[in-house]
């Protein structure tokens, strides 16, 4: 979903009509608004998918003007045939809390308007992993998410503690979590939950008694056939324009490695208890430790791949299996330069090494520092236009062709700091291309492999890694 920003039409912009589908053969175009199936409201791709599944529908429809009703008989398993303009009909459910740590509230002006969205939408969660508080849920949405039991979600739990996560969220008042966790097991809705760790707020005993009371919430210990899942543990993003917020510091290497061993101590009880590791450290507590990735095994099936967790060893994994695959000779010269941030820059390093030693290629690496966001943001997903642009005309060997990972972009064509990639073309002189976010998909882009369509596991083994980190820190941590 690039662009979440919709008009509030409480409907469904249909913008194609499969041929011969049961749409189709009732009449219904291009430009139509869905508006109701058997009279219920249609916010939502999730409505029309929970409500499109019975045999026999009656769609109300707004054309121009005129609300006409449609009635139609299909299988129980038949797609309606309707691909519409939006996921969203109405507007984004916003956030309400200002937690201490809020990625949005340290931006500057200037950037691209969605940046600055502050959602905490149950339905996004649902969709594309996004976190939410559950504080901002009216009863009737709360009936909705039973209903339709959505499942997962991801839940911003931060703490346990309900005057401490109040704390955290920027209430005044306590913010239970538990008995909300309690109410989506019993409804058969598992939870994912994300822990924004501060250090000397939610770290240390309380870290201890959060993950503990996560972990009594697991099927194995409650028996129910839901519960919490998996717990992701990562660091506070901090700018330097964080003024007049509260005060919040940054982990050190003696930090990230006390908190490492920390964690450890829990994930060894929880493998016995629970048959899972069940919490896990974002890439970055390792980075910032100076600690090697863990091994795959280590994240078993990848349960928190949507907040980050893993993409490091997902990357260092595809770029071992394509390793065999890559041929001795390029079919074409290539001298080009990789652009990417501090975090991955070892391995992009590595990277570059591996695809040297193919006749043909010659690739060296930019490591562009965060001079725009400053603090301690270290990650490809947040790098700009200007920082890039700086980086690269003060580079001592930049090739004029240059290829900056896609996850700095929105649909491969912006900026976070508004700038178009023809922008950036035209300002530097340089053959900008933009790459996809995997070994594979450089490999590709150089002419090494075929091209191919990234599954969602590959997707998240980036060659800038921690893409999804990028999004939580400007969307999960608002919450």
């Amino acid at each position: 979903m690039s662009e979440i920003f919709v008009k509030n039409l409480n409907a469904l912009v249909v913008s194609q009509v499969v041929p011969h589908s049961p749409a189709a053969q009732v009449g219904i175009r291009p430009g139509d608004l869905l508006k109701r199936i058997n009279g219920k409201q249609i916010l939502d791709i999730l409505d029309y998918r929970f409500y499109a599944a019975e045999e026999q529908l009656r769609l109300t429809i707004q054309r121009s003007e005129h609300e006409l009703e449609f009635e139609l008989y299909k299988e129980p398993e038949e797609d309606l045939g309707l691909e519409f303009e939006h996921e969203l009909g109405d507007k984004v459910h916003t956030c309400k809390n200002r937690c201490v740590f809020c990625f949005i509230h340290q931006q500057p002006k200037g950037m691209r308007r969605s940046l600055y969205l502050m959602d905490d939408d149950f339905r996004l969660s649902f969709m594309h992993g996004n976190y939410v508080t559950l504080t901002n849920i009216t009863t009737q949405e709360w009936e909705r998410i039973l209903e339709q039991r959505l499942s997962p979600l991801y839940v911003s739990v931060h703490a346990t503690d309900p005057i401490l996560r109040g704390r955290l969220l920027g209430r005044k008042e306590p913010a239970p979590i538990l008995p909300q966790l309690r109410m989506l097991a019993d409804n058969r809705i598992d939870v994912h939950a994300q822990i924004v760790l501060c250090p000397d707020l939610n770290d240390g005993p309380a870290l201890d008694q959060t993950l503990v009371e996560l972990a009594a919430e697991h099927r194995a210990i409650t028996g129910k056939r839901a519960g919490v899942c998996s717990v992701a543990i990562v660091p506070v993003g901090l700018t330097r324009f964080r003024t007049k917020l509260t005060p919040l510091r940054c982990a050190d290497r003696d930090y990230a490695r006390t908190l490492i061993a920390q964690v450890q101590r829990h994930t060894r009880r929880f493998r016995k208890m629970l048959g899972t590791r069940f919490a896990w450290l974002g890439d970055e507590w390792y980075y910032v430790a100076q600690y090697p990735y863990p091994g795959r095994a280590h994240y078993e099936e990848f349960p928190q791949l949507e907040d980050g967790i893993g993409t490091m060893r997902l990357f260092l994994e595809e770029l071992r299996r394509i390793a065999p695959r890559l041929p001795r000779k390029a079919p074409y010269p290539v001298s080009a330069t990789l652009v990417t941030a501090e975090l991955p820059a070892a391995q992009i390093q590595q990277l570059a090494a591996l695809f040297n030693r193919i006749e043909g290629i010659e690739l060296n690496v930019c490591v562009v520092q965060n001079h725009f966001f400053g603090g301690n943001i270290h990650i490809a997903g947040l790098l700009t236009a200007q920082d890039i642009l700086h980086h690269l005309a003060q580079f001592p060997d930049c090739r004029q062709t240059v290829f900056i990972p896609s996850i700095c972009l929105r649909d491969n064509t912006l900026f976070l700091d508004d700038l178009t990639v023809a922008q950036a073309r035209e300002l530097s002189g340089l053959d900008l291309q933009i790459v996809g976010n995997s070994p594979r998909a450089l490999a590709s882009a150089l002419g090494l492999l075929p091209s191919y369509s990234a599954s969602p596991k590959t997707q998240g083994s980036a060659w800038v890694v921690n893409e999804h980190l990028a999004e939580h820190q400007l969307d999960a941590q608002t919450s």
